[in-house]
């Protein structure tokens, strides 16, 4: 069972969003390997504070978000205990949206944009796609690209990208042909 520790702030902001503590839990849900982790209060929009170790939130985090933070932190070798992922903001992306389609950003409603999904053709994944169907697509692309990280870490975040896209591209022509 994971230990949450929620900062002052954050339980404050709870009293207001309560919906907040709500995401948070279902988001770790997907991180089975976190014993502990502590979230706090971020002013403007979330971030992973590596100097305390700690993911701070905004009262409209989505679970993307939180799930982007807190993969943020198993990057972090100082206060994750476990093995650590790969660094930088598309490795995070990839190595959350393998997790689970649940996890994959939500385009639909354009809320919040990925660092992954920005060499995505959203547009067209939106239009020919249905919500289920477009994060299962990007699931799998992911998990295939972090089984490939793991048999050698050589482009697999390029792989996935251009996988996805090939995925994009191949429905637009079945679909006119």
């Amino acid at each position: 069972m994971v230990r949450v520790h929620y900062a002052k702030g954050l339980l404050e902001l709870f009293e207001k969003a309560p919906a907040l503590q709500n995401r948070i839990e279902y988001t770790l849900w997907f991180f089975p390997e976190i014993e502990d982790i502590r979230f706090g209060r971020a002013a403007r929009s979330a971030y992973y504070d590596s100097g305390s170790g700690t993911v701070r939130l905004t009262r409209g985090s989505s679970v993307y978000v939180i799930g982007h933070e807190i993969t943020h932190y198993l990057q972090d070798g100082r206060h994750f205990n476990g093995k650590t992922l790969p660094e930088g903001e598309r490795q995070c992306d990839l190595f959350l949206f393998a997790r689970s389609p649940a996890l994959v950003f939500d385009v639909w409603e354009g809320r919040d944009s990925s660092y992954l999904g920005k060499a995505l053709n959203l547009g067209l994944l939106k239009e020919l796609y249905s919500k289920e169907e477009g994060q299962m697509m990007v699931y799998e692309a992911c998990r295939e690209a972090v089984a490939m990280y793991k048999e050698r870490p050589c482009h697999y975040i390029r792989w996935a990208e251009k996988r996805i896209n090939e995925n994009i591209m191949q429905r637009l022509r079945h679909r006119y042909s």
